[in-house]
C-alpha cells in the first residue's frame, strides 16, 4: 500500500518534504481576484506575501491563483475533500481568522459556532486543499503530525497517520482499504498542544529483536512537531500511546464498531447538517466563471451532502466522518505480505 511504504520512508529520515504530483490542469480561468466572490465559494484562504496566493474553495473544487490576478479552476484531487466541504459548510457559522499560516474567511451556512480548535482545523484543511490544487508539496506527507508503524512476525503490519487537519488514516497488512476518520475537538486540542510545543523526533526503527514473543510488535514513530522544546521520554511515550489508541479505534470502525473515544462518530456531521438545510439528492455541478459583463450577485447558500446511505453521481455513498476510500487511494498497490 502506498501510504504504508511512505510511512516507512518517513520513519527512516528526518524530513517530511517531497513533491507530489500536480493538480489537474485548469479547465478555465476566473475573473480577476479583485472582483466580488465567485458564486458557490465557501472558504477563502490568502497566504504568502508579494504577491499573496488566493484560494477560493467551493463544494467541488478550488479557484486558485494570485490575489489581484486571474484564478484558475481545479477540481479536488481527493474526492473526500467534497465531503469535508459539505460537512464544514453545513455545520459551522461564518467566521474569519488571521494567522501566520494564512488569513481565512469561512462562509458557512450552519448554526454551530466553531471553537478556536475547530477554526484551526478548518484552516489546516483549507491549507492542504490549496496546496493540492497548486500542485506544490502535497500528498500523504503534507500536513503530517505523526505516523506510527507497528510490525512483527507472521507478516503483521499496522500503520496509522494523523494530519494537522484532524484527518486520520489507518491501514494494515491484509486490509483491502484504508480506514479514515476525523479527531474530535478535545483530542485534537491535545495534539495541537504537542505539535506547537515539541520538536520533531523519531523513536524505534532499529533491527527487530528476535527474542521478543510473537505477540509483541516493534513500533516506529515519527513526530513532525514544529516547537522548540525537546520531547521527554514520557511525552514520547504519551504520543506513541495516543497513536496506538487511534489505530485501535479506526480498526474497530473497520469491523463495524464505533466506540466513543478519539474520533467523531460516523455520520455525526451528516446528521448535524440535515438539521440546518434541506439536502440535495446530488452534489451541485462545478461552478462556472461569472460573465464579465454582468454584475455578480451575492453568493448563494452552498448545498450540503447527501445523508448517509444516499449515493453520489458515481453511485457511491460516503460520509465525511465514515470510513471511505478515495479514487486515488483505491488505486494504490497493496502492501507486500
Amino acid at each position: 500500500m502506498k501510504r504504508s511504504a511512505l510511512l516507512l520512508l518517513l520513519l527512516g529520515c528526518a524530513s517530511c518534504g517531497g513533491e507530489a504530483p500536480g493538480a489537474p490542469a485548469a479547465a478555465r480561468e476566473s475573473p480577476a481576484a479583485g472582483s466580488r466572490a465567485t458564486p458557490g465559494v465557501g472558504v477563502e484562504l490568502r497566504r504568502g506575501s508579494g504577491p499573496r496566493e488566493l484560494a477560493r474553495i467551493g463544494l467541488r473544487g478550488v479557484w486558485i491563483g494570485t490575489e489581484g490576478g486571474p484564478l484558475a479552476w481545479k477540481p479536488f484531487i481527493e474526492p473526500s475533500r467534497a465531503a469535508d466541504a459539505w460537512y464544514f459548510l453545513g455545520l459551522y457559522a461564518p467566521f474569519k481568522m488571521k494567522s501566520s499560516e494564512g488569513d481565512l474567511a469561512f462562509h458557512g451556512q450552519g448554526k454551530g459556532r466553531p471553537s478556536s480548535i475547530e477554526q484551526r482545523m478548518i484552516l489546516e484543511w483549507a491549507r492542504q486543499v490549496a496546496t493540492e490544487a497548486a500542485g506544490g508539496r502535497g500528498g500523504d506527507a503534507y500536513g503530517l503530525v505523526f505516523a506510527l508503524h507497528q510490525g512483527g512476525p507472521a507478516d503483521i503490519c499496522e500503520d496509522v497517520a494523523l494530519y494537522s487537519s484532524g484527518e486520520a488514516a489507518a491501514s494494515a497488512c491484509g486490509w483491502d482499504r484504508e480506514v479514515m476518520g476525523r479527531l474530535a475537538a478535545a483530542p485534537l486540542s491535545r495534539v495541537y498542544e504537542w505539535f506547537d510545543r515539541l520538536q520533531p523526533f523519531q523513536t524505534g526503527g532499529g533491527e527487530p529483536d528476535e527474542s521478543l514473543q510473537s505477540s509483541r510488535l516493534q513500533a516506529r514513530l515519527i513526530f513532525a512537531g514544529r516547537g522548540s522544546r525537546i520531547a521527554s521520554a514520557a511525552e514520547q511515550e504519551q504520543i506513541q500511546a495516543f497513536a496506538a489508541a487511534l489505530f485501535a479505534e479506526l480498526s474497530a470502525r473497520r469491523r463495524g464498531i464505533a466506540p466513543p473515544g478519539l474520533l467523531l462518530s460516523p455520520g455525526a456531521g451528516a446528521r448535524a447538517a440535515e438539521i440546518v438545510l434541506q439536502l440535495p439528492e446530488k452534489p451541485p455541478p462545478p461552478p462556472r466563471p461569472p460573465s464579465r459583463t454582468l454584475t455578480p450577485g451575492p453568493s448563494p447558500a452552498p448545498s450540503l451532502p447527501p445523508s448517509p446511505g444516499e449515493g453520489n453521481e458515481e453511485g457511491r455513498a460516503y460520509s465525511p466522518l465514515e470510513p471511505h476510500t478515495s479514487a486515488s487511494r483505491r488505486s494504490r498497490p497493496q502492501p507486500e505480505r
